[in-house]
């Protein structure tokens, strides 16, 4: 994820009941949008609309639980740019987020330190 990202994106409140999470990584793409039966969760028909988002991976600051958030996204000679109201750091509580495997929990947070000043 680029630096700029993580210095200019917003930082949503932590509450008393949830953590910091920070981004960390991207995937650029394109999101199909399709119609589903909510009853039995199915897809019906689609796509319908296709747009182009980030699929980003936040993660605590000792790198033991992450979440994926989407965001809408544009696609420019230079690269991907972020909606204006992407965020660097969101706040969860940690029963809405999924522990990270052991193997990946080191080198999340060496990606993390690299991004952010935390400590």
């Amino acid at each position: 994820m680029p630096q700029s990202w993580a210095t200019n994106g917003s930082h949503e409140p932590v509450g008393d009941d949830e953590q910091p999470l920070y981004a960390i990584q991207f995937r650029a793409g394109l999101l199909l949008e399709w119609k589903v039966n909510h009853r039995t969760e199915s897809l019906v028909a689609g796509p319908r609309r296709e747009r182009p988002a980030l699929r980003v991976l936040y993660v605590s600051r000792d790198g033991q639980q992450a979440i994926v958030r989407e965001w809408d996204a544009e696609r420019t000679a230079s690269g991907w740019r972020p909606e204006p109201e992407f965020a660097s750091r969101i706040a969860r509580a940690s029963t809405d987020c999924d522990d990270v495997d052991i193997d990946n929990q080191e080198s999340y947070r060496t990606m993390l330190e690299a991004r952010y000043d935390v400590a």
